[in-house]
């Protein structure tokens, strides 16, 4: 028999980790690891409550929408977990293969209830806000099929996009080898403009001149000293271009010091750090899960960047990738040039905007609508103003 259960504390949590990150497969940002470490630290934030609607058949997991619940002037507000600041990319609804359909209408119930009978959750929130969700995503468009069957207002719109690297693997050269590394990486070559595939194998050679060494974070001592070198490159790079890192804010770095050292434990983190000598001129921290390779944050040393060190390290790690037999290098969201420049393609996103189909539930969402369109021609207005 499916049930739905609502699980709102803490302690709940624990006992669903090895099933929770099973359903999450690789979907790095949707793991226990990560959405738990950033609830330990971003859930005591004033007004949230933990909302997590849980499918189980029997005694098994097999469905999970992970949300908190927060208190706004548009009444009570369902976030994603790991939403927010840290800028998580493809979150969505954990499901069972094969359990789409089954799990998409078990939370509608949920969600909604019966026509004669509310579900477990129905009268608790008012408007729901998915962001950064797969478009792809077969039980999110389950879901939302439910739901509006079931009378909810529901509005979709595309997010910022994400930028991935495919790369096929044709070779027949035995995985691991170095030659199974250099056929696939010329093949990803080839995938690369001209102009940029030199700039690339110029980077390289330079690189491999200076003596520059790639470190790895492999246990605990050597992430504490890597995260720190993190750190720091990527507050001395925002600062020479006038900005306040993303490490200055105290609950965004204890998160990342949080999940990081689960990350490890589970095999998913790759933190890694290029050396000129002794010293420490670029750092990435990335998420591998499932043949992709997530390049999630990074830091340069200012006084390196004509040595291009940034690129050099990315080069390495698609390298150690294609080695490893992964099929994509993930860049996440954001239109940075560089990203083209390698032969990313973009992949949309979508944000999700579904209201309650009470009263409230129903004057939450046309609120929120009118807040988003007002914002939307705010900005078109200040774009008209500001043009030459």
């Amino acid at each position: 028999m499916m049930t739905v259960k609502l699980l709102t504390c803490d302690h709940q949590l624990a006992a669903l980790r090895p099933a929770w990150n099973r359903l999450a497969a690789g979907q790095p940002f949707r793991s226990w690891d990560w959405q738990v470490a950033w609830w330990r630290h971003y859930g005591k934030m004033a007004d949230r409550q933990l909302h997590v609607l849980a499918c189980f058949e029997g005694e098994e997991l097999i469905g999970l929408l992970p949300c908190y619940r927060r208190l706004s002037a548009l009444g009570r507000v369902l976030r994603p977990l790991a939403s927010g600041e840290v800028c998580s990319e493809y979150l969505g609804l954990l499901v069972e293969p094969g359990r789409d359909l089954q799990v998409a209408a078990a939370l509608a119930r949920a969600l909604s209830g019966t026509d004669a009978q509310p579900g477990e959750g129905a009268q608790s929130w008012d408007l729901m806000l998915l962001n950064a969700q797969d478009p792809s995503d077969r039980t999110l468009q389950a879901l939302l099929q439910e739901l509006t069957r079931r009378r909810h207002p529901i509005e979709t719109h595309g997010g910022t996009a994400c930028w991935r690297i495919t790369i096929d693997d044709p070779s027949q050269q035995p995985r691991g080898s170095l030659a199974y590394e250099q056929e696939r990486f010329d093949g990803y070559l080839k995938q690369v403009a001209r102009s940029h595939r030199h700039r690339l194998r110029k980077a390289e050679r330079h690189g491999q001149s200076q003596g520059f060494s790639l470190h790895f974070a492999v246990d605990q001592d050597s992430l504490q000293r890597g995260f720190a070198i993190l750190t720091e490159l990527h507050q001395r790079r925002r600062a020479l271009i006038g900005q306040v890192g993303m490490f200055a804010r105290p609950r965004f770095l204890a998160f990342h010091r949080d999940a990081t050292r689960a990350l490890l434990d589970s095999g998913t983190l790759w933190l890694a750090w290029l050396q000129h000598r002794e010293t420490p001129i670029a750092a990435y921290y990335c998420l591998a899960d499932q043949g992709i390779l997530h390049a999630y944050q990074s830091g340069l040393n200012p006084d390196f960047l004509d040595d291009e060190p940034g690129r050099v390290l990315l080069l390495r790690l698609i390298r150690r990738a294609l080695r490893e037999g992964f099929t994509a290098i993930d860049l996440l969201r954001g239109n940075e040039p560089y990203k083209s420049h390698l032969a990313a393609e973009p992949r949309s996103s979508l944000n999700v905007l579904i209201g309650n189909r009470t009263l409230l539930g129903r004057t939450a969402f046309r609120l929120a609508q009118l807040k988003r369109h007002s914002r939307r021609l705010a900005a078109q207005v200040m774009r008209q103003v500001r043009a030459p």
